[in-house]
């Protein structure tokens, strides 16, 4: 027996001595992007592995010579023999499936995902699937393809933001190369800051959030920019009839150092001026934005990139009018952004790898009035600054450790106003800034218990702190916050701590795959809100005025839970899903009647907090092979929030929960794309939302010869629904070529049967015949009430 036994060992010993170590690199063909997720294995034996998300791999083999396989279901395969040495580097590049409908897809690398990945609400989107949905004014738009998923709703047309699973646009983390973008729209939500030929592909989290994450408590969009292509110089771009972009990719130092440029402008201008619109005189709608990113590759196992951001905005409505100034003025916005990433990361094995990320963000907004009685200048601005750093650790197959820290550092500038004129009649206002540092720790456990059940174990750990130079103002107990109930001020220094709030977040997600074609997942979160946006408008205007919690106004909070139910059909071939949610909240914000926001030094005098509860179901249908692809998904969720303060004037509704403004319990969408032949393809899509939620008069008094209306419950009424219908095609003008100069021509009709869509709703009084006899008319405000076509030439060298 012993004999046997030390024939074993030895045995066992001679067969490791007689394999080598073979590590290496799975990239794209086309812009050495890295391949996650790929398969590496031996054709003759069954030994492989899978390459990890930067890419790489690393596994033993026997002494010999191999055919290898490499193999994902987004590229082509790859057939290569190798001989087997010790040590032994070898890289790989695959090509992609260019002309696979497969492509547009939203889910991971895979369908199989459908079923496999942790996490309920998790959807991602590729560039060239975003490119075969119809567009608006000739352009490609991430946030427009949001509203195509399941639990996402807006307002309404040329509407800044978005809304997900009953919560408000600013509980929204919008991210560029992890760099928070605070305004994510030009002109007023036509258009989003994302060029679609800067970025590669976006994770967009509405349940099932990360451990890495915080911050925000409705959902997170992570957009990524494209790796620059290290090998060969490539051009694209686009001219359409309102806007025009450029992207250019070169390598500096081929396979070390790259760089690209993207940038986009418009001409809605001279649009204006050369059709001579009459309504539209005096108006000025224009934007640009520039992309760009450096990579440096100094080892194989390190990668350094730049990646910038900026984009502007000018917008002028003829005789607009500023609510919060009350007086009727000729107003031009202006606002911009800027963005910037710094990221090194570090491949120390298969086992180990770190990424950290140096983060810069800058909002700046200014609002201008040429009137010589009313001339001034208002800015408002945000600096934000921040250090993340995140370690991925892979003990074994079945375990997948990261770990992360990170600090923010915010400063807000809530308003400046100046006179232009020395003629004005404004007075000078200034704020005082505003300061906050949110520290973050964090640690995700993803782990395989066994061939069914996958589990995701998340726990951050965030602490806020408020900091001068600040006053700070008591009042009275038990009466409403205003000037003439202060009874003390406490003064504090710059830097100095005011308020402290801390608060472990855990996360959960769980998946039981029942069979290979279907599995249940389930997911719980836990996110506080540090930063909100005061707006008490339909949809959300540049001089709105971002505010951190403070001792007033304190962090909001939502814990949610998901259930649902994935199931593949046909192979992959169709997938479907059910998704069910509750979500509680805590420290809602809303406002006290008639108050004024704008400029306003205590806004802790207009701001009420309560709590609210969202729910409902999400169903989704997609088709992913075959000539015709294409989905369809249906949403019916509820929203109600609850003010009841100690007194009448901070209580709503009399204290009885009510619908926010932007509760639509009905949202239905299709979208199919058809692939006629290999040149020419035809897409289009349907959008059905029930009305949003108004507040509409419940009668009329007279006072003074004047009748004014009277309102009694909050958001009760809705109003009419929304339904359109898009449509597009895609020709492509050198359809049979893999290199060199490409073309398409796209043509794109939105709103097909010119629908008048209501934005909004409003009465006004006519004239009376007598006192008591005054008749009310009721008015609808359409944003894009025609059909809207337009016409786009793409072009790639």
């Amino acid at each position: 027996m012993r004999v046997f036994i030390l024939l074993f060992l030895v045995s066992l010993y001679v067969t490791a001595q007689n394999k080598n170590l073979i590590k290496g690199r799975i990239t794209r063909t086309d812009n050495n992007e890295p391949v996650a997720g790929a398969s590496i294995s031996l054709t003759e034996i069954e030994i492989g592995t899978f390459s990890d998300s930067a890419g790489y791999y690393e596994f033993k083999i026997p002494k010999g010579s191999f055919l290898f396989k490499i193999s994902h279901e987004s590229y082509f395969k790859k057939y290569l023999r190798v001989e087997s040495k010790n040590g032994l580097v070898q890289d790989f590049t695959l090509d992609e499936k260019v002309n696979d409908l497969d492509e547009l897809k939203v889910s991971a690398s895979s369908s199989e995902q459908n079923v496999k990945r942790l996490g309920t609400g998790v959807n991602t989107l590729n560039a060239r699937a975003l490119k075969k949905l119809p567009t608006l004014l000739g352009e490609v738009d991430i946030i427009k393809s949001l509203f195509t998923l399941p639990g996402v709703t807006t307002v309404g047309e040329g509407a800044s933001g978005f809304n997900v699973r009953g919560g408000n646009i600013d509980q929204n983390l919008v991210l560029i190369d992890e760099s928070p973008v605070f305004n994510s729209s030009h002109l007023l939500g036509f258009f989003s800051v994302f060029n679609p030929d800067a970025f590669r592909d976006f994770s967009f989290y509405r349940g099932g959030v990360p451990a890495q994450y915080g911050g925000r408590i409705s959902s997170v969009l992570n957009v990524s920019m494209k790796d620059a292509n290290a090998n060969k110089f490539s051009m694209s771009g686009g001219l359409g009839t309102v806007a025009s972009r450029i992207f250019i990719e070169t390598p500096i130092i081929p396979d070390k150092l790259s760089f690209y440029v993207a940038g986009r402008i418009s001409y809605v201008d001279q649009m204006i001026n050369v059709f001579n619109i009459k309504k539209l005189e005096g108006s000025k709608a224009s934007f640009y934005d520039v992309n760009s990113k450096l990579e440096y590759k100094p080892t194989k196992k390190d990668r350094i990139s730049i990646s910038i951001f900026h984009g502007n905005d000018n917008f002028k409505l003829a005789k607009d009018t500023i609510s919060a100034l009350d007086e009727s003025i000729e107003s031009l916005y202006s606002w911009s952004s800027t963005n910037g990433t710094v990221a090194w990361s570090h491949y120390f094995g298969p086992k180990f790898s770190i990424k950290s990320y140096g983060l810069y963000s800058k909002y700046d907004v200014s609002i201008s009035n040429t009137d010589s009685l009313t001339a001034f200048k208002m800015n408002n601005w945000i600096d934000y600054r921040s250090f993340k750093t995140l370690a991925y650790y892979t003990p074994n197959k079945n375990n997948e450790i990261e770990i992360g820290v990170q600090v923010n550092s915010y400063l807000i500038n809530p308003g400046i106003l100046t006179k232009s004129s020395p003629s004005s009649n404004k007075n000078p206002v200034s704020l005082r800034p505003e300061n906050g540092t949110e520290s973050a720790v964090f640690i995700n456990d993803k782990i395989s218990i066994n061939k069914k059940f996958d589990l995701s174990l998340g726990l951050r750990y965030v602490l806020y702190q408020n900091r001068g130079q600040n006053t700070v103002y008591r009042y009275q107990d038990g009466k409403p916050r205003n000037k003439l109930t202060r009874v003390d001020s406490t003064n504090y220094n710059a830097g100095e701590i005011i308020n402290t709030y801390g608060s472990l977040e855990p996360r959960l997600s769980l998946n039981w795959t029942i069979d290979k074609t279907s599995s249940i997942k389930a997911s719980a979160n836990r996110i506080r809100q540090f930063m909100q946006m005061m707006s008490a408008t339909t949809a959300a205007l540049p001089s709105d005025q971002w505010k951190l919690s403070d001792t007033y106004i304190k962090p909001q909070l939502a814990d949610q839970i998901s259930l649902g139910y994935f199931k593949n059909l046909k192979g992959k071939s169709l997938e479907s899903s059910i998704e069910v949610f509750y979500k509680k909240l805590d420290n809602v914000i809303d406002y006290k009647e008639g108050e004024k926001l704008f400029l306003n030094p205590n806004l802790e005098t207009v701001v009420l907090q309560g709590k609210g509860y969202a729910y409902g179901a999400e169903l989704y249908f997609k088709k992913n092979l075959g000539i015709f692809t294409g989905w369809l998904s249906y949403t019916y969720s509820q929203s109600r929030i609850k003010i009841k303060g100690d007194t009448d004037e901070e209580t709503i509704n009399n204290g009885e929960y009510f619908p926010p403004i932007f509760n639509r319990p009905h949202s239905f969408n299709a979208i199919g794309s058809y692939q006629a032949n290999k040149i020419v393809s035809f897409s289009g899509n349907a959008n059905f939302t029930s009305g949003r939620a108004i507040t509409y008069p419940a009668s009329k008094f007279f006072l003074s010869g004047a009748t004014l209306p009277f309102y009694n419950s909050r958001n009760q009424s809705q109003i009419p629904y929304y339904l359109r219908f898009d449509v597009s095609m895609n020709i492509e003008t050198h359809p049979y070529r893999t290199k060199g100069y490409r073309g398409t021509w796209n043509f794109s009709l939105y709103n097909l049967f010119g629908r008048r869509n209501a934005y909004s709703v409003f009465f006004r009084s006519q004239t009376p015949t007598n006192i008591y006899n005054t008749t009310v008319k009721i008015y609808k405000l359409s944003v894009l009430g025609s059909i809207i076509p337009s016409l786009t030439y793409n072009f790639k060298i």
